[in-house]
């Protein structure tokens, strides 16, 4: 009995002394999930927080991984997603935080509601480590350290970012880090540092490289602040010391980083080029205006997120002024908020700190660290502010006053309306309570309990316009039909056991192969392979390499049986006018259709293909054709072209159709712009559409008399609009951006059914037999006729062995983008194997970090012992 009370006393001891840390993760969570219920977030309403990318990449990825985990699947390689994908890359950058391992216990159903706890949780955490920081430093811990901790965890890079949060670890992470270099500096303690360091490169390598940037700058502002220093000698051993334990930290994370590294190669932004002039995005106003509160975080695009509560502006200008903090320490940390800001401002300094490339869309992924350091620095001026003048007080919030009627007067009708009413309110609360806490007449805990209110109050109005500024989407239709589909998805493998690719024809969701489970084309991620996107949008796909994405369409035979998709799903209205497709089954709101010309995810075809295909011509439709002609050896033309539209249109010049282009501007920029081309089939004929124009609004397609079909706005795509009879008249409408026009690229084509089987029965001839698969594994028998070119719909990449009746075979690119060979005749054992490059040096490395950390523990054990 003994022994469990005091296990009972020793928990109670534990939470007693660090009740405040505690309370700096709950004050942001409550705060945070107050917001999400008044906006109605399930179960409190129909709403989620799925938005943007989250809607269509995070959720779907951490859905993948939440399938895996529940059924074992390979956390390596996955058949789910664009034609197959490095899952072990894709997840060190979306779905690489230990938090979404524990959702293993959590049923599909509520998985959603999961990741919107984590998301709390985080943030939680976010303040608790600032607590755990700001008490290191400074060895103190109260409700004010709530208060400021909290201001970190709410800060405006968090509430319009807390939807991309794969970053929100990072967040989290960084005051540890920090907190170790500092013990590293003082007395040469190097876990908390190291084992933190490995944490944010493994939880993600994005969002820590730029933390390691942070580090660099930061590294030496710490050391020459300090007071005492230890000489020449000394700074070079600090220095030395720092140097190894960051890469003992980045070894550690090697198993993840070497593979990602090397799997990025593939992606579009490894060729991002450096930019040759220097510009400035915006003026310091602008930024210095981003501090204040009631301001809208940017959630898209926008200027930096760098809010972090009025009171660490406030107490930042005293941290100037203080005489208890050296002249040298400001200076230095001056000079790194400069840069900082600059950086913020600078195109090239920008490119450097994302990774020496341009982010699409969600700038200054890094701007948090500006709320770190301001607020840290905002919380030793809190410290010494007792003995700030009345005067002093009364100046900053004069100055204060005046630079927010100025803003409102600057920004008007930029800023919400209460802006100056909500700036002013909470500049005169916290000079007031400065003014009184300065005095010491009231007990200290009173004063940062008032303090903490203050903050919370300032935070949670924040908080409802972050939550507000990012928005949500609908719960009930991003479900609507996913226990169908995945029904569908089941039982058709139950069915069907084989290895093939399946589709939804209208997909809500831009990564549905992994939402839904399914061996599928789309992809739609930061890790995509760039040849393999490229290829898509050569061959008619909905893709462009630079938008990171390849996704399906309700295409053509031929494509489809290129990519090996055997089953295609419906969703919400059933497929009209595609004879090439044979109804399987259903349900309510969905059906599936099943393509009797599938090719195996293997398959030969003459050894031209590899050398005479030219994917680089402008018509997706001649690509196509030619590809056929070559791998078969046919004269056959699929497509013929369906010519001389008639054009018309408002408020746009246009110019006249000449092969599949017509000149298109806009006359003008006040008014929207339309055009209308007119084709007419001069055959009965199934009909496919490719149209491309830039800034349009929207893009459709339609039969004379037949249903109206959306194309993709951004990027063209091959779509079937159906059966088209003898003289029926083809039309495309483009609604364009207000000013905006765009000159048009338009195929029409008919598809020849008949030369198509005959060349798909060729083509079919000589096929895989796949006889057993798994995540990492493919193997059959193929047999040969005659020596040729063996072509998979497997993406190109150096993990994959592949091996020919038991002997290594070297592997080339088909099209520059699929895993190919040169095969001879006869009958042959196939065996593929996946294995993602630099995933064993990989974890020799790890392994090395790992012993070069326990190595240092042991000598710095026995020189003096150590703690964390």
């Amino acid at each position: 009995m003994r022994l469990k009370t005091g296990g009972i006393s020793g928990i109670g001891n534990f939470f007693y002394r660090n009740r405040y840390v505690f309370l700096a993760f709950f004050v942001p969570f409550f705060l945070l999930f107050i917001a999400y219920a008044a906006m109605g977030f399930y179960p409190f309403g129909e709403n989620q927080v799925a938005v943007i990318d989250m809607y269509h990449q995070y959720y779907p990825f951490i859905s993948e991984l939440h399938e895996k985990l529940q059924n074992g699947g390979s956390l390596l390689y996955s058949w789910n997603g664009g034609l197959g994908t490095n899952f072990l890359a894709l997840m060190s950058y979306y779905a690489a935080s230990p938090l979404y391992f524990l959702t293993i216990f959590v049923p599909d159903a509520w998985l959603m509601e999961a990741v919107t706890l984590i998301i709390l949780i985080k943030i939680g955490l976010a303040g608790a480590f600032m607590a755990v920081y700001l008490r290191g430093m400074h060895g103190r811990c109260d409700l004010a350290t709530v208060a400021f901790s909290s201001m970190y965890a709410l800060c405006a890079y968090v509430l319009g970012y807390y939807w991309c949060l794969m970053w929100l670890d990072a967040v989290a992470i960084l005051p540890l880090c920090i907190l170790g270099l500092n013990r590293l500096i003082d007395r040469g303690s190097f876990k908390l540092y190291t084992i933190s360091l490995a944490a944010l490169m493994i939880t993600n390598y994005y969002i820590g490289g730029m933390i390691c940037i942070f580090i660099f700058f930061y590294f030496p502002i710490l050391y020459f602040s300090r007071r005492r220093r230890l000489g020449a000698r000394g700074c070079l051993q600090v220095t030395g010391k720092a140097v190894l334990c960051s890469f003992t930290g980045i070894f550690i994370a090697g198993v993840t980083l070497l593979p990602t590294f090397l799997s990025l190669q593939n992606t579009y932004y490894i060729d991002s080029e450096m930019p040759r002039e220097t510009t400035f995005y915006q003026s310091l106003l602008d930024l210095f205006t981003n501090l204040l509160p009631n301001v809208e975080p940017t959630v898209r695009e926008g200027l930096p997120n760098v809010y972090c509560g009025l009171l660490s502006v406030i107490l930042f200008v005293f941290f100037l002024l203080s005489r208890r903090i050296s002249l040298r320490k400001k200076l230095l940390n001056c000079a790194l908020l400069g840069f900082l800001f600059l950086s913020l401002n600078c195109n090239k300094l920008d490119f450097m700190w994302h990774g020496f490339h341009f982010p699409n869309q969600l700038p200054y992924r890094y701007s948090f660290v500006v709320s770190f350091l301001l607020v840290i620095l905002a919380y030793e001026a809190f410290l010494g502010v007792k003995r700030v003048s009345g005067g002093q007080i009364g100046a900053v919030c004069a100055a204060g006053t005046a630079y927010v009627f100025l803003a409102e007067k600057f920004y008007e009708g930029q800023l919400r309306p209460e802006f100056a009413y909500v700036c002013l309110l909470l500049l005169f609360a916290y000079c007031g309570f400065l003014a009184v806490y300065r005095l010491k007449k009231y007990p200290e805990t009173l004063m940062c309990f008032i303090l903490l209110v203050i903050v919370s109050a300032e935070l949670m109005n924040q908080t409802a316009i972050g939550v507000e500024t990012v928005s949500y989407t609908d719960r009930n239709e991003y479900f609507a039909e996913s226990r169908e589909v995945e029904e569908l998805v089941r039982e058709t493998r139950q069915r069907d056991d084989g290895f093939y690719r399946m589709e939804v024809a209208n997909p809500l969701i831009l990564n549905s192969p992994m939402l839904y489970h399914y061996p599928g084309v789309s992809e739609f991620s930061s890790t995509v392979n760039g040849s393999v996107s490229y290829l898509m949008d050569r061959i008619g796909l909905e893709a462009e390499d630079a938008k990171n994405r390849y996704n399906y369409v309700m295409t053509t035979p031929v494509l489809n049986a290129m990519l090996n998709v055997k089953y295609i799903i419906s969703r919400g209205r059933p497929v009209t006018g595609e004879s090439a497709l044979e109804l399987a089954g259903g349900k309510n709101l969905t059906a599936l259709y099943e393509n009797p010309y599938d090719l195996s995810v293997g398959y030969m075809v003459n050894s031209a293909v590899a050398e005479d295909w030219d994917i680089e011509q402008t018509n997706p439709f001649s690509v196509l054709d030619e590809f056929v002609r070559l791998a078969t050896g046919s004269t056959e033309t699929i497509f013929r072209r369906i010519d001389s539209p008639v054009l018309s249109g408002e408020g746009v010049s246009l110019g006249k159709y000449e092969d599949g282009k017509v000149n298109c501007a806009s006359v003008d920029s006040g008014s929207q712009g339309t055009a209308k081309l007119t084709f007419t089939s001069r055959s009965s004929q199934q009909v496919y559409v490719y149209v491309e124009t830039a800034g349009a609004e929207s893009i459709t397609a339609r039969q004379e008399n037949g249903d109206l079909v959306q194309l993709t706005e951004d990027c063209g795509a091959i779509v079937s609009l159906g059966e088209c009879e003898a003289g029926e008249r083809i039309i495309i409408d483009i609604q364009y951006e207000t000013g905006q026009a765009g000159d048009i690229t338009a195929y029409i084509c008919g598809m020849d059914m008949d030369a198509w089987e005959r060349a798909y029965a060729l083509l079919d001839d000589e096929t895989l037999q796949v006889d057993a698969y798994s995540d990492t594994e493919i193997s059959g028998t193929i047999q040969v006729k005659e020596d040729g070119f063996f072509v998979t719909s497997i993406p190109y990449e150096k993990g994959w062995t592949l091996e020919v009746d038991g002997e290594k075979v070297e592997t080339e690119t088909f099209g520059g983008a699929f895993l190919a060979a040169h095969l001879s005749a006869g009958e042959h054992e196939i065996r593929l194997t996946y294995l993602p490059d630099g995933f064993i040096p990989g974890i020799l490395v790890s392994l090395c970090g790992i012993g070069i950390l326990v190595a240092l523990c042991f000598v710095r054990k026995r020189q003096n012992g150590d703690e964390l």
